[in-house]
């Protein structure tokens, strides 16, 4: 269990602090309760992700569970970069999700369906006249479509926790920077709700959305058993903006990749039209970076 993990009335998350944490979730956040058995609510901790993993190896907690911060002293994002919070102007949850060892092939679709239900929620809740269109940039980030360039409000990070009796348990995670200022975002490609000229919506509602419709998504795959008949593929090629040309993707211990986003393919990959022809890309990062014009003297 994260040593850094209270409740809302400032107490580790013992036995008792998580019953108080579930009180005040489900208190809090009401529509969100009616898409989990448990919602649990916590002002401060290290990583909401930590701690449903925790939980689930104590068997403490079902699947469907969701944890809620109001800020977390070491929230991270993919391959272990920082992710920067700020109480009161963040929005922080974890799902803990369980699937049949039978779709363990499929795992990759969970981040992008999390990803696809969150600019769902981001949609429906934070549109307004004169703002910006969203999207998502390939293969988590949600982002806000503006004449400077795609700007990043929030990512998904999906992490394998354990397998137990056939399952295997799954944490996905959502950040969302509500109404962070300009000059408090940690990127000049960040931006939240209230810099990108979008309604800065409840987390309650935005949560709900989201969870009901992942779980939408995700049954669906079960359902169907395949991620194309689902309409997880079709949705995922309607809602990319990174199938465009000027693509950079960032690859762990590989160089990035440069060129034209062509299609995301059934297995959740990215196919990129480079110079060198067509290559295909299971992991990795688009690089907003790389979409800025260059700086007086600097190389790419």
């Amino acid at each position: 269990m994260s040593e850094e993990r209270v409740d809302s009335a400032g107490e580790r998350l013992g036995e008792a602090g998580q019953a108080q944490a579930h009180v005040v979730g489900q208190a809090r956040f009401p529509l969100t309760g009616k898409q989990s058995p448990i919602v649990l609510h916590t002002e401060l901790t290290g990583s909401t992700q930590d701690d449903l993993a925790d939980l689930w190896r104590e068997g403490s907690v079902p699947a469907g569970a969701v944890m809620i911060a109001d800020n977390m002293t070491a929230a991270r994002g993919r391959v272990g970069r920082p992710w920067f919070t700020r109480a009161g102007k963040s929005l922080l949850v974890s799902v803990l999700l369980e699937f049949d060892e039978s779709i363990a092939d499929r795992l990759a679709w969970v981040t992008l369906a999390g990803a696809m239900a969150a600019l769902e929620s981001v949609r429906r809740h934070c549109a307004q006249e004169g703002g910006p269109e969203t999207a998502i940039s390939w293969p988590n980030d949600v982002v806000a479509l503006t004449p400077a360039g795609p700007r990043k409000l929030g990512g998904l990070l999906g992490e394998v926790c354990g397998r137990r009796d056939g399952k295997i348990a799954c944490i996905l995670g959502w950040g969302l920077n509500l109404s962070l200022e300009a000059d408090e975002l940690p990127t000049p490609t960040a931006a939240s709700l209230w810099t990108s000229g979008l309604k800065t919506a409840g987390r309650d509602e935005l949560i709900a959305t989201y969870l009901e419709g992942l779980h939408a998504r995700l049954d669906a795959l079960a359902d169907a058993g395949d991620p194309q008949a689902a309409g997880l593929v079709d949705e995922a090629n309607a809602v990319t903006e990174t199938l465009r040309p000027g693509v950079v993707v960032g690859r762990p211990r590989l160089e990035p990749l440069v060129g034209e986003g062509i299609r995301v393919l059934p297995d959740a990959s990215l196919e990129i039209l480079t110079r060198n022809g067509l290559e295909v890309v299971t992991s990795g990062e688009v690089s907003l970076l790389g979409m800025q014009p260059r700086a007086e003297g600097e190389i790419r």
